[in-house]
């Protein structure tokens, strides 16, 4: 299978990266609940791919929402937002066959290809399709934090600079890097779209630069990987704790709708379920690690109770990188 930026699968999964090979790698091996959850709706769906839904949550704003049954186009959400003199996604899916549907639909719901796309985060399956989305639009605005930027160069090619184009080539996977860049810091930068004012709010905790993506009036959030719904979160690259109280400030405003970097779109009561995972989690690694049990040992005792929910796993190993990520941050390394 290959697409526009000269990707077969096997090149998609090899240059993936952070919790992108992690989701690709464990596609096959989701369950029942699994096939349950990606069927949830909230909003209208207005169109959908094998891979992906649409759904509408307010006018000029949709959530694609990554439906990942075997295939690798998209595995994280995304989302479109309309303004008069501009059109802005959210991440830029796994592929250039995820950004080139989320362009299309993007341009039959508005009129016009995508003019910004931003990302929340480094890792391949939000990054990977920046390259679809320059297809669609050669002067689109591919925006992250300068660190964003930086941390996907380093996961790409380590220090290997992008040529001229801003790209940067790897066997036959072809890498676009951001061409619009702006420092994280504690006011959030705005992008005016025509009468959408969009807040880039800079973040930490899944990784060490995370931006959330929010629409003041109606309130709507997308999360990036900061937020997981029904699906046990990664956390490869996580700071625990901060990854914790982050999430938590999200609740200051109980109206609000939240766009998960994986799992159907939700609300507060998702979101405190959410947190209480967080905890429990947090809670058992610190427990483990004052007894002195590794993370190697500690990760395989943990069960999640019943009060909590579901949590998918998209692989058996899932809680391990929970409990080394807790280790590092406790002072227990990955034993």
């Amino acid at each position: 299978m290959n697409d526009s930026c000269g990707c077969t699968r096997r090149d998609a999964i090899k240059g993936a990266i952070g919790c992108g090979s992690y989701v690709m790698l464990s596609l096959g091996a989701m369950g029942t609940f699994g096939s349950r959850l990606f069927a949830q709706e909230r909003g209208e769906t207005i169109r959908s791919a094998p891979f992906a839904r649409v759904e509408k949550i307010a006018d000029g704003f949709w959530a694609v929402i990554a439906t990942p049954k075997g295939g690798y186009e998209a595995v994280s959400n995304s989302g479109i937002i309309r303004g008069r003199d501009g059109v802005l996604v959210v991440d830029a899916s796994n592929s250039a066959a995820g950004s080139r549907f989320v362009a299309e639909t993007a341009k039959a719901l508005t009129g016009r290809a995508p003019t910004h796309v931003v990302l929340t985060h480094h890792h391949g399956d939000h990054a990977n399709g920046l390259c679809g989305h320059l297809a669609a639009n050669a002067d689109v605005r591919l925006v992250s934090t300068a660190e964003t930027r930086d941390l996907l160069l380093g996961s790409i090619r380590k220090g290997t600079p992008p040529g001229d184009d801003g790209t940067l080539t790897e066997s036959k996977h072809t890498h676009v890097v951001p061409n619009t860049v702006f420092a994280a810091g504690p006011e959030p930068v705005e992008l005016d779209l025509g009468g959408v004012v969009v807040r880039l709010v800079s973040r930490r905790g899944h990784t060490p630069s995370d931006v959330t993506v929010e629409i003041v009036e109606p309130r709507i959030v997308w999360c990036g990987d900061l937020v997981f719904n029904g699906l046990f979160p990664y956390y490869g690259d996580a700071t625990p704790s901060v990854l914790a109280e982050t999430c938590a400030s999200f609740l200051k405003d109980p109206g609000v709708t939240y766009v998960p970097g994986h799992g159907p779109v939700t609300d507060a009561k998702g979101l405190k379920l959410y947190l209480a995972l967080l905890d429990h989690v947090g809670a058992a690694a610190r427990d483990a690690h004052a007894k002195g049990i590794p993370p190697g040992e500690a990760w395989k005792r943990y069960t999640i109770p019943e009060s909590l929910g579901p949590w998918d796993k998209f692989r058996p190993d899932v809680y391990r990188f929970a409990f080394e990520a807790w280790a590092r941050e406790l002072g227990g390394g990955e034993r």
